[in-house]
């Protein structure tokens, strides 16, 4: 009873605003061995922005401390840093401390307080603060991601031990695809604007935002319940201490697209200034409220057999012209130089005393930067098996090449008010604009070469206000209660209105084969208009809102040791809308032929410029001509669409025009997610610390597609006949999805202290992996027309998983940790992704597999080299290693499907699973010249793309990504005035990117290759 009404109480004093009087710590600091005081040890309250400094007889006071229990840092140049048990502060009351210090043989160098937590932008800070964890983390400061140069957090979480980064993109953690990885930002779950993906798009985040990335690898009940792999948090900067104003600019040459005069792009292509689609790639007016009507057949206005068109007619020809000529006259590709890249960041803040307990701050960050990448003469192909004795058969086989324009933009504005010591309120918004622009250009080879382009610009969106409040109520929970003496009740609260959106405005693709020799461009026999002229726009977007709250009572124990109990609540509402418009290019057959020679041969022009196709401008007698003259940069020509206007004696000839695909499909999804959970940190003695709880969290997911442009509204769905799959047409219903599921998700965890700054941790729980929209939704994407295409599944399954983590670790001094890991899990129906070909189409599509697991080892080293030889000093090496082994049993009917191509094997390696992820990095830092030198290297093992499946003929092997590996070196150096100059150069290695198909017999294939680039970077920047 006595428990219930300290919560009453708590409530009420959250509704009035009470605010509780602060406390003091006071205290002397002594040389344990001498017995002397300390002057000038640094005393600080861990998570907070309390300090002190000890005075000559070793004394020292902080006041105005928030009633609590903090954990007491103090450090001394010249002695070993000490880590404190809590220290109790209590509203209006003293608390007492005694520090004795240990000298150490070493110098150590001053550390200071920044922003809100205990150095939580610095290495040595987030050690401390990962020493004081129950759960297993990694994390990252803005001081090494400033030393390793990367522009987002990307970058950033390639340097955590065991993390890897798909596509530039997409975090995994341990092997783990990123459907096991949860991102959040400042706590708050972040929703992804790709709709490929679960997990957000690390990218968006620019470094000039990130205070810390922090990596929490085991599962504790207050995170979400699909925190698997890992959680991945990202702290953005906090308000400052003081005035601050930086501003850095920066410029970067690659060596490929830098002042490449061939870099592929197209016609009013590229990101813009800013990112954001003009109005030439948007879907037109016209286009978004008319369907065209049926081409009207011409007629001869002259001569023996003429006629007059019909009112109707002639309208129906205004309407085809006008929707036709509408679109932007731009399919193909194109040649231009590429500039350098660029970037700007700008930061700034302030913090205001408002009174004796209250204070003020405010912390703004805008951050832009813009890029050129491409590759030529990579190499595209298609393989699979037929005849197992014949090896890999390549149906198709393409050069490639890639022109890639990005730009990202991020804003970061943070104002936080604390009116007394023990309540904070915190706004944020988070908004990011991110914008890429490929031109690719492919050619298979062969007698006729077949030419195939893809034009696509993507904008990536995600705006994020978040609001937070943290009280405090001393004394609210006081009493004793099976030996644990209560007191401070602590409220947190978080509220979060995202949105996010994928907009994708006329994503184009052209198709045709070429005949070198003759010159001609023309239409590939047996295809369908779709599938050799196509044009998309696409739009996504999400909101999603976000609730959360979490109520922690500290108490000490029969040892005086503290612990917590800790309980909260969440709900998240997210709904998403998925619209695409399609449209072809179709010729109209004519039917008349003029009667007079002058309009005989205008038409037999139109008819050649129109159905054959185009013939090049140059001499082909040598046998090699037109390879830079495409179809594509005359198709759209005023006098090849639309009605003919060039016939005095034939009206309404109609050419190609374009036409509504008509297969398109739409679908919304909603997801809620209700949970709860309580959970507890008990210290069983000084020693050892206890963690438990459970998490219940309810998951509603329901997708409902359409078919808006189908009279029946019939959908096309993947289905499994016997062995083979094949395509159906089902109605809308039949495709929706609904998963309605609740999980029980507990977690035990314990920690024993072995000696001061060495810990062995352990850790047991159960999480889930949930499927993402796009995964559940009959909607089928592709790259490039020929291309590998993706469609949902509407059977999929939420992944049940077991976690087992121990690892040893020490923080054998301040900056330093050696720690090893080995884990386990396993997992039941696993969401895999296969690769199989239906009606000459290449499909991937995710499916549950029955059961699959997860085991490795890790091993990190930091250390500073002084500890070889004093004059070493400032320099610094680390490095981790993971090692990991997964295998997902292959149900038995895909077995026996895939047996007739020697592709059927029990088991095989888990979707997104390197072999191993290696670091390593040495850092040089010279504070009186102000130089700092990095080296930092990456190595990525193969990691399996797609699992094998068999489609309605031939079998498609197992595809994977070969190793990458990553050399980035950067040296900045500090001027007079606040000036900096920094130096970055990334891939030093330049090793071929290369995706290949492999068969259990180790056969391979290549399907994708292209060489890596490398760049180089200068920055300038300043501040005060």
């Amino acid at each position: 009873m006595r428990m219930l009404l300290a919560l009453v109480t708590c409530l009420a004093a959250v509704s009035a605003g009470i605010a509780q009087s602060p406390g003091s710590v006071r205290g002397v600091v002594l040389d344990r061995d001498f017995g002397t005081p300390v002057e000038g040890a640094r005393v600080l309250l861990v998570g907070t922005p309390f300090s002190a400094v000890s005075g000559p007889e070793g004394a020292f006071l902080i006041e105005r401390v928030p009633p609590g229990s903090y954990p007491v840092a103090v450090t001394k140049d010249g002695y070993e840093r000490l880590i404190l048990p809590a220290v109790s502060v209590l509203a209006g009351r003293l608390a007492d401390v005694r520090v004795e210090l240990v000298a150490e043989v070493y110098e150590m160098e001053e550390l200071l307080v920044s922003g809100e937590d205990l150095l939580a932008d610095s290495e040595a800070g987030l050690l401390e603060i990962r020493a004081e964890s129950v759960a297993l983390q990694d994390s990252i400061s803005a001081e090494l991601i400033g030393k390793a140069g990367v522009s987002d957090a990307a970058g950033a979480l390639k340097l955590v031990t065991g993390a890897t980064v798909v596509g530039g993109k997409y975090a995994t953690v341990r092997g783990l695809s990123d459907r096991y990885t949860g991102t959040t930002l400042n706590g708050i779950r972040v929703p992804s604007p790709d709709p490929r993906r679960r997990a957000v798009q690390v990218d968006l985040f620019p470094t000039g935002t990130v205070e810390s990335v922090t990596v929490t690898k085991t599962f504790t009940p207050d995170l979400q319940g699909d925190f698997t792999g890992g959680g991945i948090d990202i702290r953005t900067k906090s308000i400052p201490e003081e005035r601050l104003f930086k501003v850095s600019i920066s410029g970067e040459y690659n060596t490929f697209a830098t002042g490449n005069d061939r870099y592929l792009t197209y016609e009013n292509g590229g990101v813009g200034a800013v990112g954001i689609s003009g109005d030439s790639r948007d879907l037109p007016a016209l286009v978004k409220n008319t369907r065209p009507p049926q081409p009207p057949r011409p007629r001869i206005t002259s001569g023996p057999g003429s006629s007059t068109p019909t009112p109707a007619e002639n309208e129906a020809a205004a309407t085809i012209d006008a929707f036709t000529n509408s679109f932007e006259p731009v399919l193909g590709v194109s040649r231009n130089e590429a500039g350098p890249g660029f970037g700007l960041s700008l930061l700034g803040g302030s913090r205001h005393d408002t009174s004796e307990q209250g204070r003020f701050g405010w912390l703004a960050a805008f951050t832009y930067s813009r890029k050129q990448d491409m590759y030529e003469d990579g190499v595209n192909n298609s393989a699979g098996i037929s005849d197992p004795s014949q090896g890999f058969t390549v149906s198709r086989n393409r050069v490639d090449s890639r022109g890639n324009e990005e730009v990202l933009m991020g804003l970061l504005a943070t104002s936080v008010l604390e009116p007394s010591a023990n309540h904070r309120y915190t706004a944020r918004l988070i908004a990011n604009q991110g914008a890429e622009d490929e031109a690719r250009y492919q050619v298979q080879q062969g007698e006729l070469l077949e030419q195939n382009q893809s034009l696509q610009y993507v904008e990536r969106t995600l705006v994020s206000p978040q609001f937070e409040g943290n009280h405090t109520f001393p004394d609210a929970a006081e009493g004793t209660f099976w030996g644990m003496k209560f007191s401070d009740l602590k409220l947190d609260w978080r509220l979060s209105p995202n949105f996010t959106r994928q907009f994708e405005p006329d994503v184009r693709f052209f198709r045709n084969t070429f005949d070198p020799v003759a010159g001609v461009a023309s239409r590939i026999g047996g295809t369908t208009e779709s599938e050799l002229f196509l044009r998309v726009f696409r739009d996504i977007k999400e909101r999603n809102n976000q609730l959360a709250s979490d109520l922690t009572m500290p108490f000490t124990q029969w040892s005086d040791t503290e612990g917590r109990f800790k309980a909260g609540l969440y709900f998240e509402k997210g709904a998403r809308d998925y619209q695409q418009r399609s449209f072809t290019y179709r010729f109209f057959a004519q039917q008349l032929r003029p009667r007079t020679a002058s309009d005989l041969a205008a038409w037999q022009f139109n008819n050649r410029i129109g159905s054959p196709g185009f013939i090049v401008s140059e001499d082909c007698a040598t046998g090699a001509c037109g390879l830079d003259q495409l179809w594509s940069d005359v198709f759209l020509a005023p006098e090849r669409i639309g009605i003919a206007d060039n016939l005095a004696t034939i009206s309404n000839q109609t050419l190609w025009y374009a036409e509504p695909l008509g297969t398109d499909v739409f679908y919304t999804g909603d997801q809620t997610i209700a949970a709860m959970y309580a959970m507890a940190e008990i210290p069983l003695s000084a020693k050892w610390r206890l963690n438990a709880g459970a998490r219940w969290e309810k998951t509603r997911i329901d997708i409902l597609p359409s078919a808006p442009f189908d009279p029946q509204n019939r959908l096309f769905v993947i289905v499994k006949n016997g062995d083979n799959r094949g395509l159906a047409f089902v109605p809308g219903p039949v495709a929706a999805a609904r998963i309605d599921e609740s999980h029980v998700l507990p977690a035990l965890g314990a920690s024993w202290e072995i000696r001061q700054a060495m810990h062995l941790r352990f850790s047991w729980s159960s999480t889930i992996a949930r499927p993402t929209f796009r995964e559940l939704a009959p909607v089928a994407t592709a790259e490039f027309l020929a291309g590998d295409q993706f469609i949902g599944n509407n059977e999929l399954r939420i992944s049940d998983i077991t976690n087992w983590d121990l690892r040893w670790e020490w923080f054998r001094r301040p900056g330093d940790v050696l720690a090893a890991s080995v884990f386990y899990k396993t997992l039941k129906n696993p969401i895999e992704y296969i690769s199989f070909a239906v009606a000459s189409n290449s499909y991937i599509q995710p499916v549950n597999y029955e059961r699959g697991e997860v085991k490795g080892f890790e091993l990190e080293a930091r250390t500073g080299l002084d500890v070889l030889w004093e004059k070493l000093k400032g320099f610094n090496l680390g490095a981790n290693y993971t090692n990991l082994d997964s295998t997902v049993e292959v149900p038995a009917d895909e077995q026996a499907s895939l047996a007739a191509f020697d592709l059927d094997v029990p088991e095989r390696r888990l979707l997104g699973q390197p072999d191993s992820v290696l670091n390593v990095n040495l850092t040089y830092d010279n504070e009186k010249s102000g130089t700092s030198v990095g080296l930092f290297y990456n190595r990525v093992g193969e990691i399996l793309l797609t699992g094998a499946a068999r489609g309605d003929t031939d079998g498609i092997a197992d595809v994977l990504e070969g190793t990458d590996k990553d050399l980035v070196l950067t040296v900045s150096q500090k001027l007079k005035r606040g000036v900096s100059l920094g130096l970055r150069i990334r891939n030093g290695l330049e090793d071929d990117a290369i995706t290949f198909y492999r068969r259990p017999s180790g056969e391979t294939a290549v399907k994708t290759l292209r060489q890596s680039n490398r760049t180089i970077g200068l920055s300038v920047s300043w501040s005060r």
